[in-house]
């Protein structure tokens, strides 16, 4: 059995999710362009942000799922998959985020390969998207990791943290994806 495992989030995983944004906060929000509000930071809120993720998956709308390490059903990071599109399409972008305490592990690699194969083979999308700043060395590892390959380079393209950011894009075809 492997070192972790995935799956959507539930209700009862309110207080971990809590834990483990407060936790990491200043980690994430480094890469995010638009911060959480003060009161992100609570118990209802995290319980709120539950019941949006599952109600964005009923209607297909995006997906994220709980990276939890096997021998303690302890909650470390997330991988979502947004800005689903259907026909023609059939793709998402998908996005991670790991406790700090658990990089540089390849946990995230791993979770993002499960994640891909579930995008895959559960909701059939066809394309997976990726972007990363170039400074993100370490998720650039990951994605390369899993098969992801370099389509280009997006300049300027997001404002984070007071500046026009320029981001890696990737991308991952199913027919490209070692399902081994």
């Amino acid at each position: 059995m492997g070192t972790i495992f995935l799956r959507p989030y539930q209700l009862s995983d309110a207080e971990q999710l809590l834990q483990l944004n407060v936790k990491n906060q200043l980690h994430f929000e480094y890469w995010m362009p638009v911060k959480p509000q003060a009161n992100a930071y609570t118990l209802k809120k995290q319980q709120e942000r539950i019941e949006q993720m599952m109600e964005n998956s009923l209607a297909d709308r995006s997906y994220a799922f709980g990276v939890f390490l096997t021998e303690n059903n302890q909650l470390i990071g997330d991988v979502s998959a947004v800005f689903v599109e259907r026909f023609p399409a059939e793709t998402c972008m998908i996005g991670y985020q790991l406790d700090r305490e658990h990089n540089g592990k390849g946990i995230m690699a791993e979770a993002v390969r499960q994640a891909a194969r579930i995008l895959f083979e559960t909701y059939q999308f066809h394309r997976l998207r990726a972007e990363v700043m170039p400074e993100n060395i370490g998720s650039i590892r990951v994605l390369e990791k899993v098969g992801f390959r370099r389509e280009g380079l997006a300049k300027k393209s997001l404002y984070i943290n007071g500046a026009w950011e320029d981001f890696i894009l990737f991308a991952l075809l199913k027919e490209e994806f070692s399902f081994d």
